[in-house]
C-alpha cells in the first residue's frame, strides 16, 4: 500500500515528461527540419553560449567570495558571509527589469555615462547584459557550496604542505580546490539549471533561448507539437545537468571529516587588507543586490506619491498567496511517503521512487507547462485553463524541494523512537502522527516556506497555465515591465523581493548556528 502511494507520487512529474517526449518523437520530420531552420539553429548555440558565460562568471564570483570569507579573518567578515546570499531573494526577471529601467534611454545611467564618456553606452539588451544579470542572481549556489566545502577542509593539510615548502597558491590549487571541486561543480550545475529554466530575464532583455522560443511557439503560433519538440531538447539538456549534479553532490563525502580533522584557522588580515576586501565586496554587493533593490524601492515610492496606491495590487497579491499556498501545501503532503521510504527503507525501489519524485527540479517552467498542456488537452479537457492545472505545475516543479527537506529531517530522527512506539502496540499511522511528524515538523515547515516563495516567483508556467484573467504579482511585473511601465511594475516586484527574503532568514539562522546549508 505504502509503495503504491509512493509510486503514485513519483508518477506526477513523470507523466508530463513522458507526454513531452512522446509528442516530440511522434512529430513530423518536416516539423523538426522547419524548427531547426527557424529556431534551433539560433537558440541552441545561444543557450549553450549563455550557459558557458554564466558558468564562468558564477565560478569567479562564487569561489572568490567563498574563499575570502572562509580563509581570512577581517573586520565585517560575519556580515559579508550573510549578505553574499541576498541575491537569492531577487528573481532574474526582477533584476533585469530594475537594470533595464536604470539603463533606459534618458535614464540615470545614460546621464552619468554621457557626463564622463564620449562614446555610445554599452547596451544591457545584449549577450553580456543577460550573462551578467543571470550570474549575479545565480552565483550564490556556487558560493554556498564552495564556502561549506572550504570550511570543512582540515588545517592539518595546510600545515603539512607549508612545512614541505608549498606556496600559498600551490596550497590553494592542490588542497583547497582539489577537496572542494565536487561541491563547486555541484553548485555550478545548479546555477546552470536555473539558467536553462530562466524565461523572464532572457525575454525582457530580448535574448532568444529555449524557454522564450517555447513560450512563443505555444502562445504566439498555437503550435503545441512544435513547443513539445523544443521542450524535449531543453529537457535533454536539463537532465544531463540534473544527473551530473547528483553525481558530484554524492562525491561531497570526499571532504575530510575524520578524527584527525582540525578546523581551518582563518588568516588574520591587517587594516589595509581589511579595507581592500571590504571595498571589493561592497562594490560587488552594490551591483548584485543594493542597487537593483534601491532602484525598485525608489520607483515604488515615486509611483505611490505621484499616482497613489493601485487597489488591484491587493487582488494580485491575494491570487499569488492563494496559488502559492495551495502549491506548497500539496507538494508538502505528497512527498512525505517517498521521503519516509527513502530514509527508512533505502533499497533499489525506494531509491527509484525518490529519483523519479525529484525529477521535477530539473524541469524548466515552460517544459512543465507544455507537458501538462498536452495531457490536459488530450485526455483531461476539464482541467485545461483551471486553477488546478496551475497548482499541479507548481507541485511538479517544486515538489523536490519539500522532498529533500523532509528526507533530511527524517534521516536525522533516530529510528529507535519509532521502534519504541511500535513495540508499545501503536500502529504505523499512529506512530507517524504521534512520533515522526512532531519530530520532523521543522523540516516540513522549512520545505513548505521555500516552495511557497518559489511558487510566488514562478513566471513562465504561471503565464502559460493560469486561468483567463487570473493575474499574480509575477505576471503583473512581467506585463508592466514588458511595456516599459517601470513604476507600475515596481510595487509588485518589491513585494516579491520581500517575500523572497523569508527563506534567506532561515538560511541566515543556519549560518548563525555554524551549519552547512543545503541548496537546490
Amino acid at each position: 500500500m505504502i509503495y503504491a502511494l509512493a509510486f503514485g507520487v513519483a508518477a506526477i512529474p513523470a507523466i508530463p515528461i513522458l507526454f513531452t517526449i512522446y509528442s516530440a518523437l511522434s512529430a513530423d520530420p518536416e516539423l523538426w527540419i522547419r524548427l531547426y531552420q527557424t529556431r534551433l539553429s539560433v537558440i541552441l548555440p545561444n543557450t549553450l553560449k549563455l550557459a558557458l558565460s554564466v558558468g564562468i562568471l558564477c565560478l569567479l564570483f562564487g569561489v572568490s567570495s567563498a574563499w575570502l570569507v572562509s580563509r581570512y579573518k577581517f573586520f565585517g567578515k560575519r556580515l559579508w558571509e550573510v549578505l553574499l546570499i541576498l541575491p537569492f531573494a531577487i528573481p532574474g526577471y526582477i533584476m533585469a527589469y530594475a537594470y533595464a529601467s536604470f539603463f533606459a534611454p534618458g535614464g540615470p545611467a545614460q546621464s552619468l555615462w554621457e557626463k564622463f564618456f564620449d562614446l555610445p553606452m554599452p547596451s544591457l539588451y545584449s549577450f553580456w547584459g543577460v550573462s551578467l544579470v543571470l550570474s549575479l542572481v545565480n552565483y550564490p549556489y556556487v558560493y554556498l557550496l564552495a564556502r561549506a566545502s572550504f570550511l570543512s577542509s582540515s588545517q592539518t593539510y595546510h600545515d603539512v604542505a607549508k612545512s614541505l615548502g608549498a606556496s600559498a597558491f600551490r596550497r590553494f590549487i592542490s588542497i583547497d580546490l582539489k577537496l572542494a571541486y565536487p561541491s563547486i561543480v555541484a553548485g555550478l550545475l545548479l546555477a546552470l539549471m536555473e539558467v536553462m529554466a530562466d524565461f523572464g530575464t532572457v525575454a525582457l532583455l530580448r535574448y532568444p533561448t529555449f524557454t522564450e522560443a517555447i513560450y512563443r511557439q505555444i502562445t504566439g503560433r498555437f503550435d503545441t507539437m512544435g513547443g513539445a519538440a523544443l521542450a524535449s531538447v531543453l529537457l535533454f539538456l536539463s537532465f544531463m545537468l540534473f544527473n551530473l549534479e547528483k553525481h558530484f553532490r554524492g562525491k561531497r563525502s570526499f571532504e575530510q571529516v575524520g578524527v584527525s580533522f582540525r578546523p581551518l584557522e582563518p588568516k588574520p588580515l591587517g587594516p589595509v587588507g581589511s579595507i581592500i576586501i571590504n571595498a571589493g565586496l561592497l562594490i560587488f554587493m552594490l551591483a548584485a543586490f543594493f542597487v537593483p533593490v534601491g532602484i525598485i524601492l525608489d520607483m515604488a515610492l515615486e509611483g505611490i506619491i505621484s499616482k497613489g496606491w493601485d487597489n488591484r495590487l491587493l487582488k494580485f497579491a491575494l491570487n499569488s498567496l492563494l496559488v502559492s499556498a495551495l502549491g506548497a501545501s500539496f507538494a508538502t503532503l505528497l512527498v512525505f511517503v517517498p521521503a519516509y521510504l527513502s530514509a527508512r527503507h533505502p533499497n533499489l525501489v525506494s531509491k527509484l521512487i525518490y529519483y523519479l519524485s525529484s525529477l521535477g527540479y530539473s524541469l524548466p517552467g515552460p517544459v512543465v507547462a507544455v507537458g501538462l498542456l498536452l495531457v490536459s488537452t488530450t485526455y483531461l479537457n476539464w482541467l485545461y485553463g483551471s486553477l488546478m492545472l496551475l497548482i499541479l505545475a507548481y507541485v511538479v516543479r517544486f515538489m523536490p524541494i519539500s522532498l529533500q527537506s523532509q528526507h533530511s529531517a527524517i534521516v536525522s530522527l533516530s529510528p529507535s523512537l519509532e521502534q519504541a512506539s511500535r513495540t508499545l502496540g501503536k500502529g504505523l499511522w499512529a506512530t507517524f502522527r504521534n512520533i515522526t511528524i512532531p519530530n520532523i515538523k521543522g523540516g516540513i515547515i522549512v520545505g513548505w516556506i521555500i516552495v511557497f516563495v518559489d511558487c510566488m516567483k514562478e513566471l513562465p508556467a504561471t503565464m502559460m497555465l493560469r486561468p483567463l484573467g487570473f493575474d499574480t504579482l509575477a505576471i503583473r511585473v512581467w506585463v508592466e515591465a514588458s511595456e516599459s511601465l517601470w513604476e507600475m511594475a515596481s510595487i509588485p516586484a518589491l513585494m516579491i523581493v520581500i517575500t523572497g527574503l523569508i527563506p534567506l532568514v532561515i538560511v541566515m539562522r543556519e549560518f548563525g548556528r555554524g551549519k552547512d546549508v543545503e541548496v537546490g
